[in-house]
């Protein structure tokens, strides 16, 4: 249909602007993961030199384990703050669906006196 050409072009425009966000996204992570791996890689050459292998690399496995540590507990906190947005959403849902359903109830008695004032109203036009 001619009328929902417009709609098509602009969900064809987000898809593809979408498909390369994702491309690009992706190209960034796997580089920030090749730079974080080398620097790991010349942290330890460097350390190690300094205090000997061992210790250079029991240093980073303690970082490390608290680098795991703090993303899992920030993980955890977006998680909860993530569930509970879910959960006031859901929440207000409940509510505007009981309110619509209570006022369905009560206005259907009153849409026969509604429909006669309009047709009056009509019929009274010029």
């Amino acid at each position: 249909m001619p009328l929902l050409s417009p709609l098509r072009e602009l969900l064809g425009a987000l898809a593809g602007a979408a498909g390369i966000r994702a491309a690009t996204l992706t190209a960034t992570a796997l580089l920030a993961v090749v730079a974080a791996a080398l620097l790991v890689a010349a942290g330890l050459v460097a350390l190690s030199a300094a205090v000997g292998f061992p210790v250079a690399a029991l240093v980073f496995a303690a970082v490390f384990a608290v680098l795991a540590l703090a993303v899992h507990l920030l993980g955890r906190a977006l998680s909860a703050r993530g569930a509970a947005r879910v959960r006031a959403a859901r929440d207000s849902a409940k509510v505007d669906l009981a309110v619509g359903v209570a006022l369905s109830r009560s206005a259907r008695p009153l849409l026969p006196l509604a429909a006669f004032l309009a047709a009056f109203a009509m019929a009274r036009r010029p």
